[in-house]
């Protein structure tokens, strides 16, 4: 029998960070949802104006689901409700719009993070 994983987003354990101030900016926090050890690993992400993400890839296919706030892949500003799906391996960077971003990020397993072909981060909740 398969199994069910059952969370509302505000109730998802922190990992990372606090929860925000009401009406405060986003920062750097993200929340868990899922199983470490057997996947999913899904990710409530926040991060802050203006961060920066290099040029990376990873071990498993991921969709990020932006719930609130902007992300720009370099071809534009993409804000709540856009899906995106990358495949594994696939390298793309970002950066954070100026009002902060609140993202989902879904993958089926724990990811490594590479950089030029090179394990710069390991799976980590």
């Amino acid at each position: 029998m398969g199994r069910t994983i059952v969370t509302h987003i505000e109730d998802a354990p922190w990992v990372r960070g606090e929860p925000r101030v009401p009406g405060g900016p986003l920062t750097r926090a993200g929340q868990f949802i899922g199983d470490e050890k057997e996947g999913p690993w899904i990710h409530v992400n926040s991060l802050p104006a203006g961060t920066v993400f290099e040029t990376h890839s990873h071990d498993q296919d991921e969709v990020a689901y932006i719930i609130e706030g902007e992300l720009d892949l370099g071809d534009g500003a993409r804000g709540p409700g856009t899906v995106i799906y990358m495949e594994r391996h696939t390298e793309y960077g970002f950066t954070v719009g100026s009002e902060g971003v609140r993202f989902l990020n879904i993958r089926t397993g724990a990811a490594h993070t590479f950089r030029g072909g090179k394990i710069v981060v390991r799976p980590q909740v």
